[in-house]
C-alpha cells in the first residue's frame, strides 16, 4: 500500500488545518483523533513540522485510506 501523493509537512499540514477549519472543530478535538495534543497540535499548525509518524498517519487519513474509525479504535476519545 503507499500513499496517493507524496506528502510535505507543508501540503500535509495546510491541508489539515483547512479540514479542521471546515469542520468548525477546535486543535484538541481535530488533532485528538491522531493522539496529539492541543499543544502539540499549535506548533504543528503554527511551525508546520511535523513529526514523521504523525506525517503518516495524516497522509493516509487525509488520502482516505484511513477512517474515522479506524482512528477512533486506536486513538480512542478520552471520556473525562
Amino acid at each position: 500500500m503507499t500513499l496517493k501523493r507524496n506528502w510535505s509537512n507543508r501540503t500535509a499540514t495546510g491541508l489539515a488545518v483547512r479540514l479542521r477549519l471546515s469542520r468548525k472543530e477546535s486543535q484538541t478535538a481535530f488533532w485528538s483523533r491522531f493522539g496529539i495534543s492541543q499543544a502539540c497540535a499549535s506548533r504543528i499548525e503554527c511551525t508546520t513540522q511535523v513529526p514523521p509518524s504523525v506525517l503518516i498517519l495524516l497522509g493516509l487519513y487525509l488520502d482516505g485510506v484511513i477512517s474515522e474509525v479506524d482512528l477512533e479504535r486506536y486513538c480512542p476519545a478520552d471520556d473525562d
